[in-house]
């Protein structure tokens, strides 16, 4: 008998689901495909079906991860009216995403996988999945004559380097610190991009 349409994708992602809180828990080294398949109730053979590696189903959870970002994003920004406001809601994003567990494992995994080049490309094409994001709130900050027209490729990574240097910040800071701090930094990209 043929499975329903759909089966397939969702036993997929209900085993990135419960991965994922091992590897939130133990790290990404750490955590073993046996365990993954015991907290799974699902078949070694059936892990391995969707995904040929930990590697992938890893990549996976981080796809999944992203793709929650962008839905946040289009949450918190729809209701707001300037760039201006957009931007100090993207900083508290960020702010939040850093306090996310996977975060951590994914630091740990980045570190362990950058000698394949695929798994590395990969990595890379989600980091720029924010790059829209991004560019199209600077673009609409100086079409609203908010922010003094420049480069916005140039101004976009100015931004991220901004955003996800501030992530060292959780080595030293209480969570209590940090929006806060994302906001200090925003105030100051004002002072260099409002129109005056």
């Amino acid at each position: 008998m043929a499975r329903p349409a759909g089966a397939g994708e969702q036993t997929k992602k209900r085993i990135a689901l419960k991965a994922k809180s091992l590897f939130e828990q133990k790290g990404y080294s750490a955590t073993t495909m046996d365990e993954i398949v015991a907290i799974s109730g699902t078949s070694k053979g059936s892990i391995y079906y969707h995904f040929k590696r930990k590697e992938e189903l890893f990549l996976y959870i981080l796809e999944l991860n992203m793709q929650e970002w962008t839905d946040k994003w289009n949450s918190a920004s729809a209701p707001l009216d300037t760039a201006t406001e957009k931007l100090y809601a993207l900083a508290e994003l960020f702010a939040t995403d850093f306090q996310n567990p996977i975060m951590k494992a994914a630091e740990e995994f980045a570190g362990s996988e950058t000698a394949d080049p695929d798994i590395h490309a990969r990595l890379l094409e989600m980091t720029r999945m924010q790059y829209p994001v991004l560019q199209e709130l600077l673009e609409e900050g100086m079409a609203s004559g908010e922010f003094e027209p420049c480069d916005t490729s140039e101004l976009m990574y100015v931004v991220l380097g901004l955003l996800g240097g501030l992530g060292v910040a959780y080595y030293d800071l209480g969570t209590e610190q940090i929006v806060p701090l994302y906001r200090k930094s925003i105030d100051m990209l004002l002072r260099g991009i409002q129109k005056k």
